[in-house]
């Protein structure tokens, strides 16, 4: 008895110190987001909004692939058919159209709108995880939400227009990246359970680059790398590496042992990093928009992130599929 009471707390001080080590990597990989917006807007000096997405996926790309194929350790990967469905869909709405949107987003709107509008992300998994039948929805987290697109319209319509201030267009692109990246978070809690987060990474952001070609390809075929400031390079070089590469790689780690709302809900962080960033960077200047329309938008992540609702996936929904 003594031994199995020893094995257990042994067990239990495991598991909490990877708990532990996921709460700190969740922490990092939104510090690295929301610099990344900062990043972003210093790539926008010398590079097109389309040409920083589709280069900062293909670098990302490069570096997972390099290290996928110089490692050793597990066997490489024997996908069946359906499996490289199912990653496609991944790649597609985790990198390809995530990226468009909200590298489009942002080059037309402030950091502090995208960081506030990216915050919606426990939200958006929330609504998306009640229709797939993973989450449960209650009367407070249906008010969260309302009140949560409420500020994402008083952002979207209050405040001056224009490329570095309040702009519709950008903050509705922001949002649908939002929507497809919490999408990409679901999913993602089922691809954890069969690959190792390099495997994935380097999977979904070697598909994800390619899937991007046809709607970015040109404008990376239009550069005139000659003319290009070195703030952008390090701009860019910023995105690829400590925006994307390192904390995509910690998300997919900590998205092997966290629930997909209890990550999402780091987005806490993200507005508040990125609008400091911007104001000492930037010179960015928050208004009342900004102040309204954030808080609700808190309020309401923060009321839609009360309670325990998420239901165990079942021996079936840990299979892969497609849909819920």
């Amino acid at each position: 008895m003594i031994r199995r009471s020893a094995a257990r707390d042994a067990i239990e001080e495991y598991r909490g110190q990877r708990h532990g080590l996921m709460y700190l990597a969740m922490t990092l990989v939104v510090t690295f987001w929301a610099a990344n917006m900062v990043a972003g807007k210093y790539a926008f000096r010398g590079f097109d909004a389309m040409a920083v997405a589709q280069l900062r996926v293909l670098g990302a790309a490069a570096i997972y692939g390099v290290a996928y194929l110089t490692r050793s350790g597990p066997p490489r990967a024997r996908l069946t058919r359906r499996e490289w469905i199912f990653y496609g869909v991944t790649a597609l709405t985790g990198v390809t159209l995530n990226q468009l949107f909200f590298i489009g987003g942002l080059d037309r709107s402030s950091v502090a709108d995208t960081g506030l509008i990216v915050a919606l992300g426990p939200v958006t998994v929330l609504v998306l995880a009640w229709m797939m039948g993973l989450e449960a929805m209650t009367q407070l987290k249906l008010i969260g939400i309302i009140i949560s697109f409420a500020g994402v319209a008083v952002l979207t319509a209050v405040g001056p227009q224009g490329v570095n201030g309040r702009n519709w267009a950008g903050n509705l692109m922001l949002l649908a990246g939002t929507v497809v990246f919490s999408y990409y978070t679901i999913l993602m809690k089922e691809a954890a359970y069969h690959l190792d987060e390099l495997t994935l990474s380097s999977l979904t952001f070697g598909l994800g680059a390619l899937l991007m070609l046809p709607f970015a390809g040109e404008a990376v075929w239009k550069i005139r790398w000659s003319t290009i400031p070195g703030v952008a390079y390090g701009g860019l070089a910023f995105m690829v590496v400590l925006g994307t590469v390192v904390p995509y790689w910690l998300f997919a780690y900590s998205m092997t042992g966290l629930s997909a709302t209890r990550v999402a809900a780091f987005n806490y962080l993200q507005p508040v990093i990125a609008s400091a960033l911007a104001i000492w960077l930037l010179s960015e200047r928050l208004t009342l928009g900004t102040w309204v329309g954030g808080a609700l938008i808190l309020l309401g992540v923060y009321l839609t992130e009360r309670g325990q609702g998420e239901k165990p996936l079942s021996r079936e929904r840990q299979e892969l599929r497609l849909w819920a």
